[in-house]
C-alpha cells in the first residue's frame, strides 16, 4: 500500500531527483568512509615524511589543476543545450591543456626536487602529474554523467576507483614494503580507473575538432569560478605546501621544522580538512544552486545566509571543541601513536576549521550572485595573508604554523561577513550574533568533554573508552540542551529544531505523503 501511494503521488522527475540525492550522498558517505579506513592503514604502514613529501606534490598538482580544466566540467553541466561542438571543443581542449600541464611538470621536476631538497620529487613529480592528462580524457562523460544525473552510473565509477586504486594498489604495495610509492601507485591507479570506468558506464561520441565559439562559450562561464577556486585552494593548501621547506635551511625558510614534524602536520591538516570535505560536498551543490534561483530575492537570500551561519557554528563549534579537547587520543586511534605528538597542531587547525566552515555559506553566496571576480580579490588578500602567516610561524615550529593558520583563517570570515553585508544588505551584528548559538553548545561541549576526560583520567580507561565516553556525554548534553533550551540553538527564524520541521512540511511531495497517510 505504501508504495502504491508513493507511485500515485511521485512524478517521474520527482523520483530521478530523490534517487540522485541519495546515490550522491553514498557515493560521498562511502568515499569518506574508505578514506578514512585506508588513511589510517597507510599511517601505520609507510613513514610520516612520505605524506609531507606527497602533501607537497599533490598540493601543486591539486591547484595546477583547477586551471587545467578551466572550468570546462562545469560549464557542461550549466549550459542549457549542448551541441556536438561543445563536447568535441571540449573534450580536445582538455586533452590538450592536460598534456601541456604534464609536460610542465616533467620539465621541472627537477627544479622542485632543488627548490624543497628533496630529490625524490624528481621521481615522483613526473609519476602523479599524468593525472592530468588522464583525467582531462574523462572530462566530457564525467561531466555528462553529472549532467544527466546518472548518480548510480557515477557511483559505481567512483567505487572502482577509490576500491581498485587505494584498497587493492595501494595497501598491496604498502605492506610489500614500498613505502612513498605504494601511495603514488595508489593515485595513479585510481584516476586510471575512474577515467576507464567513465568512459564504460557513459558512452559518449567526440572528436579531436576544435571550434573557437564553442570553446568561447563554454570558458566564459568557467574562467571566473576557476580563478575564484583556485585562489581558495591556493589558500588552503599553502601551510602544507612550503611547510617542507622549512627542513632544507634558507634565508628564508631556516632549518626550524624536520621533515618528520612536516609529515606529521600534513596528517594534522589532513584530518582537519575531512570535516570541510564532507561539509562542502554534501551542502555546496544545495546552497549554490538555492541562491542562484533567489539571487534577485535579497531578503530570501539574507534568511539563507542566517540560517545556514546558524545551523553551521552548531556544528562545527561542537565538532571542533570535542576534537580539541580529545585531539591526542584521537590522533593515536585513527593514525596511530608516532602522530600523537602532533595534537596541539590539530587543536589549532580545528580553531580554523570553525571558521572555514562558516565561510562556506558566503563562499555560495558570492557564486550565486556572479560576484567571483569581486570575491577573488578576498580570496588574493587571504592567500598573501596565509603564505605570510606560515613563513613567520615557520620559523618557531609546526605549532606556530598551526596557530598563524587558525588567526588568517578568522580574518578571512571577518572579510567575508563584510563583503557579504555588502552583497546583500546584511547587517554585520545579524551574522555574527548568528554564531552565538554555537559558541553556547560549544562550551558545553567543552565542559563535557573536558569533566568526561578527567573520569576516564582517573578510571585510567583505555583511550578508545575515554573517546567513547566523551562522545556520550557529549551526544546526552546537546540532546538535553535541545530538549530543555531550544532557544539557546538561536531564534525560531533561524534555528534548526524549527526551520528543519517547517521546511519539510512544505515540501509538495512530503505534503502529499503526510495527506495520503492521513486519509489512510
Amino acid at each position: 500500500m505504501t508504495q502504491l501511494y508513493f507511485s500515485k503521488i511521485m512524478s517521474t522527475e520527482g523520483r530521478k531527483l530523490v534517487s540522485s540525492f541519495s546515490w550522491n550522498t553514498a557515493t560521498v558517505v562511502l568515499q569518506i568512509l574508505i578514506q578514512l579506513g585506508y588513511t589510517a592503514v597507510l599511517a601505520r604502514l609507510i613513514a610520516p615524511e612520505s605524506f609531507a613529501v606527497m602533501g607537497v606534490v599533490l598540493s601543486l598538482m591539486g591547484f595546477a589543476e583547477i586551471f587545467s580544466q578551466i572550468g570546462l566540467g562545469p560549464a557542461l553541466i550549466q549550459r542549457k543545450v549542448v551541441t556536438q561542438d561543445h563536447l568535441n571543443s571540449a573534450f580536445t581542449t582538455s586533452l590538450l591543456l592536460g598534456l601541456t600541464f604534464t609536460l610542465f611538470f616533467i620539465a621541472i621536476a627537477p627544479v622542485l626536487a632543488n627548490l624543497y631538497g628533496i630529490q625524490l620529487l624528481e621521481e615522483i613529480v613526473p609519476i602523479v602529474c599524468t593525472s592530468f592528462t588522464i583525467s582531462s580524457l574523462s572530462v566530457v562523460p564525467r561531466n555528462l554523467m553529472m549532467k544527466e544525473m546518472r548518480f548510480k552510473a557515477f557511483f559505481t565509477s567512483s567505487m572502482l576507483s577509490i576500491v581498485g586504486g587505494n584498497l587493492v594498489v595501494g595497501l598491496i604495495l604498502a605492506y610489500g614494503g614500498f613505502q612513498i610509492w605504494a601511495y603514488v601507485w595508489a593515485l595513479f591507479a585510481q584516476n586510471a580507473l575512474m577515467t576507464i570506468a567513465c568512459w564504460i558506464l557513459q558512452p559518449t561520441r567526440v572528436q579531436l575538432q576544435w571550434k573557437k565559439k564553442a570553446t568561447l562559450e563554454l570558458l566564459n562561464y568557467g574562467a571566473g569560478s576557476s580563478l575564484f577556486n583556485a585562489l581558495n585552494y591556493a589558500a588552503t593548501k599553502v601551510d602544507v605546501t612550503l611547510t617542507p621547506m622549512f627542513s632544507q635551511g634558507s634565508w628564508m625558510f631556516p632549518n626550524s621544522i624536520s621533515l618528520h614534524a612536516a609529515g606529521l602536520y600534513e596528517r594534522g591538516a589532513y584530518v582537519a580538512s575531512l570535516p570541510i570535505t564532507i561539509m562542502a560536498k554534501l551542502s555546496d551543490s544545495v546552497l549554490f544552486s538555492g541562491m542562484s534561483k533567489l539571487q534577485d530575492e535579497l531578503e530570501k537570500l539574507q534568511r539563507i545566509v542566517l540560517a545556514a551561519t546558524n545551523a553551521l557554528s552548531l556544528l562545527s563549534f561542537a565538532f571542533s571543541c570535542f576534537v580539541i579537547v580529545f585531539s591526542e587520543e584521537l590522533l593515536t586511534l585513527y593514525l596511530g601513536s608516532q602522530y600523537a605528538s602532533g595534537h596541539w597542531v590539530v587543536k589549532w587547525l580545528f580553531v580554523a576549521v570553525v571558521f572555514r566552515s562558516l565561510t562556506r555559506p558566503i563562499d555560495s553566496l558570492l557564486r550565486a550572485k556572479a560576484a567571483v571576480y569581486r570575491g577573488s580579490r578576498i580570496k588574493l588578500i587571504y592567500f598573501l595573508l596565509m603564505v605570510a602567516g606560515v613563513i613567520v610561524g615557520g620559523r618557531f615550529g609546526a605549532e606556530s604554523v598551526a596557530m598563524s593558520i587558525a588567526l588568517t583563517t578568522a580574518i578571512h570570515y571577518v572579510m567575508m561577513v563584510f563583503f557579504a553585508s555588502s552583497l546583500i544588505q546584511l547587517s554585520i551584528k545579524k551574522q555574527f550574533m548568528a554564531l552565538l548559538p554555537g559558541m553556547r553548545v560549544g562550551a558545553v561541549v567543552t565542559l563535557v568533554s573536558f569533566l568526561m576526560k578527567y573520569v576516564s583520567d582517573r578510571m585510567h580507561s583505555p583511550i578508545w573508552i575515554a573517546v567513547v565516553l566523551g562522545g556520550l556525554g557529549v551526544a546526552c548534553g546537546g540532546l538535553a540542551l535541545a530538549y530543555f533550551r531550544p532557544l539557546w540553538l538561536g531564534e525560531r527564524s533561524i534555528n534548526p529544531l524549527f526551520v528543519i520541521p517547517e521546511r519539510v512540511r512544505k515540501i509538495p511531495f512530503l505534503r502529499k505523503v503526510y495527506e495520503a497517510f492521513d486519509e489512510e
